[in-house]
């Protein structure tokens, strides 16, 4: 979804400000709350019970998600340059640009930097490379649409029953918004924003990648908790995404502290310090593990790219 901002009150601006401060000093009172009821010798003891088994499932679901990432991209290259990225460069810019975003926080900035300095290698300009970062986007929240209609159609504890309704309802409309699109590309305006997107097709795969994407990125998390703690994955589900919103809002580098606390407000005190050090580990396998990896790839592509323009230089 290529948006484009052509006005934004102010009141916007604050708005959007202060709920993101209240998000954080909201998390670091739950986060300071549960730390200090939490023993060190409870957290340790958890912390060692992690197998490796579970660490191994971990960075494979982490590979899913991110290999669901660099799908996203691929299609949002091929929709909007039109043949002047190759599907690998495109690759590696999801890749790595989630890479680096997921960790540094501020996606919108930090991904989309990385992105223009991938493709502006290969001539594309600002706004070719910011229809892509919105279709991408765009693919990114069909799938939070996609595995939030799957869990409340499946009951997860939370909804306590109601939740089947508005699962069909939001089923109803994701369906709706593919017939709207049909076969050809549609724009829609609303509060002052251009929304591009595209057609049926475009937008019924990136529901079904982004359905595995989110799937990937949820079972990083909930295979590292014990199997005395860990709820079923649909339990598990509604917790996970409130918590990833919750960070999202907050721009906090990684949603860090407020992810952790959403998570740990979701299970029992005598539950937390398993918890905690399954989030911990989750850090590592999905946030720290793939930022040093891409940004080992970045300087590689880097140095690369200035070795190349040295050369070009010497023989002109």
């Amino acid at each position: 979804m290529n948006t484009i901002v052509e006005r934004r009150s102010p009141w916007l601006r604050w708005g959007s400000s202060g709920l993101a401060v209240a998000i954080l000093l909201g998390a670091a009172w739950l986060l300071h709350r549960y730390l200090h009821a939490m023993r060190w010798r409870d957290f340790a003891a958890a912390w060692q019970a992690l197998s490796v088994r579970a660490i191994v499932a971990s960075a494979a679901a982490t590979c899913v998600s991110f290999a669901m990432l660099a799908a996203f991209e691929m299609q949002a290259a091929r929709l909007s340059a039109h043949g002047r990225v190759s599907l690998r460069r495109a690759a590696f810019a999801g890749v790595v640009c989630n890479a680096i975003g997921n960790m540094l926080g501020f996606h919108a900035i930090t991904a989309s930097a990385v992105r223009y300095r991938i493709y502006g290698a290969v001539g594309l300009g600002a706004g070719d490379t910011a229809r892509i970062v919105g279709l991408a986007g765009m693919g990114v929240g069909l799938g939070f649409a996609v595995v939030i209609t799957g869990a409340l159609i499946w009951q997860p504890t939370i909804v306590d029953g109601w939740g089947r309704w508005p699962g069909l309802g939001l089923a109803l409309a994701l369906a709706g918004l593919l017939a709207w699109l049909g076969r050809s590309p549609r724009t829609l305006r609303l509060f002052g924003w251009a929304l591009k997107f595209p057609d049926a097709r475009a937008a019924g795969l990136q529901m079904a990648i982004g359905g595995v994407e989110m799937c990937g990125a949820i079972a990083a998390l909930h295979v590292l908790l014990p199997a005395a703690v860990a709820p079923s994955f649909i339990d598990f589900l509604p917790v996970y995404v409130a918590a990833v919103l919750a960070g999202l809002v907050s721009h906090a580098p990684g949603g860090l502290g407020v992810f952790e606390s959403i998570l740990l407000a979701g299970f029992p005190q005598v539950q937390r310090p398993d918890v905690l050090a399954a989030i911990l580990c989750y850090r590592l396998t999905y946030t720290a593990g793939p930022f040093v990896l891409g940004s080992v790839a970045f300087g590689a592509f880097e140095w690369q790219l200035r070795r190349r323009r040295r050369a070009q230089t010497v023989a002109g």
